[in-house]
């Protein structure tokens, strides 16, 4: 019976892999196409000739996806780090240093996540024209950083509260102040749970298309999704094969971080189901 449950599993697993992996793979052969194979072959069919990196290279000059993927990283390397770092410090205050009143300190930062995001497009739009953010570099910094802190507060108190508090205990009987054990103590044992959050919210960030749209419009400060549906509105022009290429252009970053964090990734992710 565990043998027929488990090979079913199994089965059902390779078939939803399956299926995802059918628009990825469509994606990416439609992406290595010329535009003439596209338009009088079918797009299920294999590409006859290898053009991708040609194809990205029309992509990256074709609207604003170029500038966009600059803007992103920017946006998404600042956002996700300087987020991390305030919910980090934010999180050693209530739970180490243990301010008064720091439950509901972190309740009030984490109610932030509450609502759904787009009910604060039309009140974040008149504030920021109000105070003059509206389409600049700051104002979208700012608001990525912000959007970012609640999620980030949440999952590193939780994991500092499975910390043994006699770690802190004996940092200060050896002389460490709160700057020092933050630092030199508590900070490293971070690290798994902030590759996970770093991998999280840079995708987020990297991935937005709602906030970039309605709080930028111009191309150099617009993020990279918001370029990518510009080049979509005109893919007549550019071709939908170059269309694909950006796709697989503005996907790479990310794929990239998950690698590069993978092994931290991973063990940071068990440590946070735990915890």
């Amino acid at each position: 019976m565990n043998r027929t449950l488990r090979m079913a599993s199994y089965a059902i697993i390779t078939v939803l892999g399956a299926l995802w992996l059918l628009p990825v793979l469509l994606v990416l052969s439609n992406a290595t196409k010329s535009l003439q194979d596209f338009t009088y072959g079918d797009i299920w069919a294999l590409p006859e000739s290898f053009h991708l990196f040609s194809n990205m290279k029309e992509a990256l000059h074709m609207g604003a996806l170029g500038r966009g993927m600059l803007n992103s990283f920017l946006y998404s390397f600042f956002g996700a780090g300087i987020s991390i770092l305030v919910a980090a410090l934010a999180a050693f205050g209530i739970v180490i240093l243990r301010v008064k009143g720091g439950f509901y300190w972190f309740l009030l930062i984490y109610s932030g996540t509450i609502f759904p995001f787009q009910m604060y497009l039309v009140p974040l739009f008149k504030a920021y024209q109000g105070v003059g953010v509206y389409d600049t570099f700051g104002g979208m910094l700012l608001f990525y950083i912000a959007i970012s802190i609640p999620f980030c507060l949440f999952l590193l108190r939780n994991y500092m509260t499975t910390l043994p508090y006699e770690i802190v205990e004996a940092a200060q009987i050896d002389g460490f102040r709160s700057l020092g054990i933050f630092t030199r103590i508590i900070f490293p044992l971070l690290l798994p749970p902030v590759s996970v959050l770093m991998l999280f919210q840079y995708t987020w960030i990297w991935n937005d298309l709602v906030f970039g749209m309605t709080l930028s419009r111009s191309e150099s400060v617009r993020p990279v999704m918001a370029g990518l549906a510009t080049m979509q509105g005109m893919f007549f022009r550019s071709g939908v094969t170059t269309l694909m290429a950006g796709i697989v252009l503005t996907s790479l970053p990310t794929i990239i971080l998950f690698f590069a964090l993978q092994r931290n990734f991973i063990k940071g992710m068990l440590l946070t189901v735990k915890s």
